[in-house]
């Protein structure tokens, strides 16, 4: 019996054991099987492998704006797990310490050197930039001077060139009155009158080659023949050094900095000379036509080569420095100079080109910046879509106007009210129209449009309010009378359709947030029915400001002398008692 009773518990024995056994080789088969199933590439390799396979090319200032200060090697960082004991290793495929603690720890950190691997990070918000439009700019080219193109269709405002080709992209135009030939005697006259040494600038110019071929940015489809030019550095070079002289030149001749009194020596000396006297007719001749070709986007030299030719010319000695220079040429152009007290040139940094300064000396100081955070993406998104009222209704809602003083620019706006108050102020400053103004609206509504991010977008918000304002040929007729609104060769229906055409451009364009703030401000007073009534008085019973001088007459008629006859009546009543 107990012999029975032992080979019983050496069967159950052997039993137990062999299904140990056989539990932990299938095990090690799952292990294995998943092993190579990882190591024939699943989905994750295959992702992984894709990403790698994709070509990145970010531009120069991808870092700067999206990357982390002072984490160039991940753009998302994933700090390691504790529990781990050790980070996850090298990302860009360096080798790694694969643990062999339990639950599978090598396999573990395999998959999250995969994720926190820098190639796919960056293939990723590659693919992220070119699905998002409001990143647009950090997959395209990254010159600062190139061609831009409107959201309609093609306005020649933002491609004529009237007087001079500045840059490669009209190097080829015909019957220009300043070809490059015709250059040629305003680098004689900085040799000449300035002490320009040409083969010292032409050596900076070349130390200086790939920093200045940057700011072009031109594709190799539409723009050939300007890649030629900008590939070959014979041909770049030569650009540059004509360019460079010509707006130099025309900025000393046409500029209201260190003329007159102010003027200095070299300038003072060279008026008597027979080269300057002819350069100086054909400039002024053309002047309105030059100044305004500087103002195109596509038609700019890098201004770092025009301060390296100034620097070049020892015997050029201004009183003020190059970028005040170039802005006097502009001192009687529209929109007007922001004057900003104590404010300096340097204090903008540096200048990529010509109207990157005429920019900068236009819009308000500290004002008109947009912010690209989260949070506001909706709102501004909202904003964009809403209209600015017309001025016929703000005035139907006690909303008076008035004519604010320029010193801060002519693109700036103010609008007060007080919640015990039903009538509301808007401050503009008057804004002149002339028969340039479109060209130059235009090209500084397409440089913020690419570099909004950077500068601002004070033009932006200024075009969208006046288009909002000026809806009708009525309120334009309001904002004249108001002297809000100023122009001598176009009538009410033209500025109306001026207005359109310049709205157009800023239809879905990033507003600042001062925009939305002066929004939301009168949306809140035309909701007041006590702004609603005392409007609606006014403009029934005093629609023009005659009917209250008219009133005012009329009562002091009536009062006054009925005011003295009892005067007098009263002084009788007491000099007889």
């Amino acid at each position: 019996m107990q012999f029975c009773m032992l080979i019983a518990d050496l069967a159950l024995i052997f039993h137990r054991a062999f299904g140990l056994l056989a539990a932990v080789r299938t095990q090690n088969d799952g292990r294995m099987s998943g092993h190579d199933e990882y190591k024939s590439g699943g989905k994750l390799d295959s992702e992984f492998d894709h990403y790698q396979m994709i070509q990145v090319s970010f531009p120069a200032d991808m870092d700067r704006e999206i990357v982390v200060a002072g984490n160039h090697h991940h753009l998302i960082d994933i700090a390691p797990d504790a529990s781990m004991g050790a980070p996850a290793g090298t990302t860009d495929g360096g080798e790694e310490q694969v643990g062999t603690g339990c639950g599978g720890g090598g396999n573990e950190k395999k998959w999250l050197r995969k994720l926190t691997s820098a190639t796919v990070n960056t293939a990723v918000l590659r693919d992220l930039i070119s699905r998002t439009p409001m990143l647009w700019y950090l997959g395209e080219r990254t010159g600062t001077i190139f061609r831009p193109c409107a959201r309609r269709e093609p306005v020649e405002a933002l491609h004529a060139v009237r007087a001079v080709a500045i840059g490669p992209f009209h190097r080829a135009d015909r019957g220009l009155p300043f070809p490059d030939d015709a250059k040629l005697p305003f680098m004689r006259y900085l040799q000449d009158q300035c002490g320009l040494d040409v083969d010292g600038y032409v050596a900076a110019l070349s130390l200086e080659r790939d920093r200045l071929r940057d700011e072009f940015g031109a594709d190799d489809d539409s723009d050939a023949a300007a890649v030629e030019i900008l590939d070959n550095e014979d041909k770049l070079l030569e650009m540059l050094l004509l360019d460079s002289c010509f707006v130099l030149v025309v900025s000393l001749m046409l500029s209201k900095t260190g003329t007159g009194d102010a003027a200095d020596g070299v300038t003072r000396a060279a008026s008597i000379s027979k080269d300057y006297f002819i350069l100086h007719m054909a400039v002024g001749q053309h002047a309105d036509d030059i100044k305004l070709d500087m103002l195109v986007l596509e038609n700019q030299v890098p201004f770092g080569a025009v301060k390296l030719l100034a620097a070049s010319c020892p015997g050029l000695k201004l009183r003020s420095s190059v970028e005040e220079l170039v802005l006097g040429c502009f001192d009687d152009m529209c929109p007007k100079r922001a004057r900003r007290g104590g404010d300096s040139v340097a204090a903008g940094g540096e200048f990529h080109h010509v109207l990157h300064l005429f920019h900068w000396s236009r819009v308000p100081r500290d004002k008109y910046f947009v912010l690209s955070t989260p949070r506001t993406q909706l709102k501004i998104k909202k904003e964009s879509e809403r209209l600015f009222p017309c001025s016929m209704e703000l005035r139907r809602s006690a909303v008076w106007f008035r004519e604010a003083s320029s010193c801060c620019g002519d693109l700036d706006m103010w609008f007060w009210r007080h919640p015990a108050s039903p009538v509301a102020v808007m401050s503009v400053p008057c804004f002149h129209v002339h028969e340039y103004s479109a060209a130059v609206l235009h090209n500084l509504l397409a440089f913020e449009k690419h570099f909004y991010w950077a500068h601002g977008a004070g033009v932006t918000a200024h075009v969208a309010r006046m288009e909002g304002l000026v809806r009708c040929p009525q309120d334009a007729s309001m904002l004249r009378k108001r002297g809000v609104l100023a122009s001598t060769r176009r009538t009410d229906t033209e500025l109306v359709a001026l207005f359109r055409e310049l709205g157009e451009e800023t239809v879905g364009a990033r507003l600042p947030d001062e925009y939305g703030e002066m929004l939301d401000a009168v949306a809140w007073h035309r909701g007041r029915r006590v702004s609603g009534w005392c409007g609606g008085f006014v403009l029934h019973f005093f629609p023009s400001p005659w009917v209250a001088v008219s009133l005012a007459a009329a009562a002091a008629l009536i009062f006054v002398p009925s005011m003295l006859q009892t005067v007098y009546t009263m002084f009788g009543y007491f000099n007889s008692s």
